[in-house]
């Protein structure tokens, strides 16, 4: 009967993740930019048949035709040509290695069936799909045995439950679940694991089990190498004679951690003829200027904002701290830094991230801080009873959350607004126009039936081509009136799905000839194939402008927008 808890906890959460990969959303299903082997993926994923199938790692001359057929990105994105000539991937190469073994089960079945083994085919996307479902069971399996070194069965339970339930790590264990973030939280909750086991037994098996961690933790992602704290953290407890008389073991780890990076090194050797280089090409870090604040608080990608069951670590930090102060110390070291190390990166954001994603490795850390508030609430208490609700709101929260970035739609990765975010909030359909507030946060509330004022523009047929817009229709302003509402009568005869490319609805604002205020909409956001309908932009006249301007730009897009009216309510 002993951690049963915690084990009936682990089946649930399992069970869950299983079922939710495999029967809400299966991504191998799904066809390109949506597929398992899609963005970010493939680019991980690019080194296996460039190697194995293609033998063509520095050309890489099947990317046109893999790109052609599966459309895993809109254009080629997994690599940069480099000065001498050859292509340089832009991911490093630990994520390829942990696909390998689920990479060669497709290949096999691929070529016992009749499906092309071309290494994009369906066998290689469920094959990757399913792989990465078991490395959340066992990332999930080892955390639990890890926790129950220091916490209740109980506790372990409910932190279990809370880390799956509770927090965007559903989403990248069950549907994203081949992006880095899964992988890593489960390589970390090994880490754990082997040194936790290691300084209660030093022994080669630990050693081995730390130093490959570390070394596939870099490989993945080089930023990780901050994992050596957690050696350290457990180190620092048994003092440098315990570190002297092991030093052989140590030197296992560290030997084992520089064989396994140095696989990149060779990589970047032979396409590059050096043995370091950044192929990020222009994106990076901007290590002075930390979005703390952005990262953990914004709409558009907050953390706490779309995970705020972490807010539960706060309390926890102290319960751990009197439980266990070295290690509490150490943990509180690594997870500043780690905060410092991923809101330093200048797209913090994400890109389509479904909040902070990148903060999800760091779980298995949190969930020592997690363990130990659960260990010292008692349920029946009125704490107890107020923090069960919080987490039931988090778990409905979050089950909403991860079913609007896949099936329902309102969840924008990368793009939230306040004002959207606030108007799409719990619900399940919301008037189409209410996508117009990604753009543009205004939106009158007031009676629109009896206008102070409107004013036709324009009123004809005008095609726009790329990068191509109407002129400007300006009309004078009275400085009094509070809020204006532009008016655009279009069509699309092709929808843009590319959000920087949609055709886009302009007003600005000029108090004399200064501009003051700019306010737009991407009419794609509404408009479907073949359909021509009215576009709105409102917004308040708060710096006084005199005169105001309309236009429609057609912002990159290949496909038409056709203009038939334009014109202005004043409110």
């Amino acid at each position: 009967m002993q951690q049963q808890f915690s084990k009936t906890a682990l089946i649930l959460c399992c069970a869950f993740i299983f079922l939710t990969g495999i029967f809400y959303y299966p991504k191998w299903e799904q066809k390109g930019t949506e597929a398992t082997i899609s963005w970010d993926v493939s680019g991980y994923y690019w080194y296996l048949p460039a190697i194995f199938l293609y033998k063509d790692l520095k050309q890489l001359r099947f990317a046109d035709s893999i790109l052609k057929k599966y459309q895993p990105t809109p254009d080629f994105q997994q690599a940069y040509r480099h000065p001498s000539g050859t292509y340089v991937l832009k991911y490093s190469m630990g994520q390829a290695v942990m696909f390998a073994p689920f990479f060669f089960i497709g290949h096999v079945y691929a070529l016992l069936t009749a499906f092309p083994d071309d290494g994009f085919s369906l066998p290689y996307q469920m094959a990757i799909g399913l792989g990465m479902l078991v490395y959340s069971f066992i990332g999930l399996w080892v955390l639990r045995k890890t926790l129950l070194l220091y916490f209740t069965d109980k506790a372990v339970a409910a932190t279990l439950l809370v880390i799956v339930f509770a927090t965007n790590y559903l989403n990248y264990a069950a549907i994203d679940a081949a992006m880095t973030h899964n992988t890593l939280f489960t390589l970390y909750s090994c880490l754990l694991y082997c040194t936790i086991c290691f300084y209660r037994s030093p022994g080669w098996r630990m050693a081995v089990g730390m130093g490959a961690c570390m070394g596939l933790l870099v490989l993945i992602r080089p930023t990780e190498m901050l994992s050596v704290l957690i050696p350290m953290a457990w180190g620092y407890q048994k003092g440098w004679l315990f570190m002297r008389r092991n030093g052989r073991y140590f030197l296992l780890a560290a030997l084992l951690v520089f064989l396994i990076t140095g696989l990149q090194l060779v990589y970047w050797k032979s396409v590059t003829g050096t043995w370091l280089f950044y192929s990020y090409g222009n994106q990076g870090f901007d290590w002075l200027h930390p979005q703390f604040v952005n990262g953990l608080f914004s709409y558009r990608a907050g953390w706490l904002v779309y995970t705020p069951a972490m807010l539960l670590v706060i309390p926890g930090c102290w319960f751990l701290f009197k439980k266990k102060r070295a290690i509490a110390l150490w943990l509180l070291v690594f997870f500043i830094l780690f905060m410092y190390g991923c809101f330093s990166w200048a797209q913090w954001w994400y890109a389509g991230s479904m909040g902070q994603r990148a903060m999800i490795q760091c779980y298995p850390v949190l969930a020592f801080p997690l363990a130990a508030l659960f260990e010292r609430t008692r349920l029946q208490s009125l704490i107890g009873v107020l923090l069960a609700g919080f987490i039931m709101l988090c778990v409905l929260y979050n089950l909403w959350l991860t079913h609007q970035a896949h099936k329902g739609g309102l969840f924008k990765a990368g793009e939230m607004t306040k004002a959207y975010f606030w108007s799409v909030l719990g619900r399940l359909e919301v008037p189409a126009q209410t996508a117009f507030l990604l753009d543009n946060p205004e939106k009158y509330t007031g009676d629109t039936s009896h206008p102070l004022k409107k004013s036709i523009l324009y009123n004809g047929e005008q095609q726009l081509v790329s990068y191509a817009g109407t002129e400007e229709y300006a009309v004078p302003v009275n400085p009094q009136v509070k809020w204006l509402q532009g008016i655009f009568l279009v069509s699309t005869p092709e929808k843009e799905w590319t959000v920087w490319k949609m055709p886009q609805a302009v007003m600005k604002f000029y108090k004399e000839d200064v501009l003051i205020k700019t306010a737009f909409v991407r009419i794609s956001r509404v408009l479907g194939n073949g359909e021509t309908a009215s576009m709105y932009v409102d917004a308040q006249n708060t710096s006084g402008a005199n005169r105001i301007t309309l236009s429609v730009w057609n912002a990159g897009s290949d496909q038409p927008t056709i203009v038939r009216r334009i014109g202005i309510k004043y409110y």
